[in-house]
């Protein structure tokens, strides 16, 4: 095994665990198999996490701050229907240039919740959904989408954290066709799809009149 410096052992490790758990699962990613795959000792492991849970979190900030790049081209000011349709054609491009990362964070979102007293105990049930979401996307997207409303100078006709939360629910969906399917030009579709959905119920719908606008 070649010496690496700390930071790169650790990169290489969360490398490692991403790969295990988007191909096997999180319950086959142990520590020996995490080490194995990075061609590490198991010791390593211990060295440079304080146990599995740290590691765990670490792969969710990697999500994070991955998403964080990948939208950093959106400017709202373009207004409120160019960045809904930019917002999802980035989401749909995140989960396509980054497919192992996001199978593993879906696998790590559900452990997140299974384990919020521990994770996280001070959250209510009712806040699970914006301490899971918000950094893997949830608050970008609505930040962004609030900005463009603003910049057009009107209010869409669904509340913004709606729009977001309709979003992020359908690109979920969409990363477990693309996990079984693999078909890139399908699921850009269905990212076309949604945003024309998205953009026909925030500008052309309003709830309180229960009907379409001319």
């Amino acid at each position: 095994m070649n010496y690496l410096p700390a930071d790169e052992r650790r990169r290489t490790i969360i490398d490692a665990a991403v790969d295990v758990i988007a191909a096997e699962g999180l319950a086959r990613a142990t520590t020996r198999r995490i080490a194995e795959k990075a061609g590490a000792p198991l010791g390593a492991l211990h060295y440079c996490f304080r146990n599995k849970n740290e590691l765990n979190m670490l792969i969710l900030e990697r999500g994070q701050a991955t998403m964080q790049a990948t939208f950093a081209h959106i400017d709202p000011a373009a207004g409120f229907e160019a960045t809904l349709r930019a917002s999802v054609a980035t989401y749909w491009r995140w989960i396509r240039e980054n497919p192992g990362l996001h199978f593993a964070l879906m696998e790590l979102l559900m452990w997140f919740i299974r384990n919020k007293e521990t994770i996280a105990p001070t959250l209510r049930d009712g806040d699970m959904w914006v301490a899971v979401n918000a950094p893997m996307g949830g608050a970008l997207i609505q930040r962004n989408l609030d900005a463009a409303a603003r910049a057009d100078g009107t209010a869409p006709a669904i509340a913004v954290h709606e729009i977001t939360r309709f979003l992020i629910h359908r690109m979920d969906g969409l990363v477990f066709e693309f996990a079984e399917t693999k078909d890139e030009e399908s699921c850009e579709r269905q990212a076309e799809l949604l945003a024309d959905a998205l953009v026909h119920l925030s500008t052309r719908y309003s709830p309180a009149a229960g009907e379409h606008s001319p």
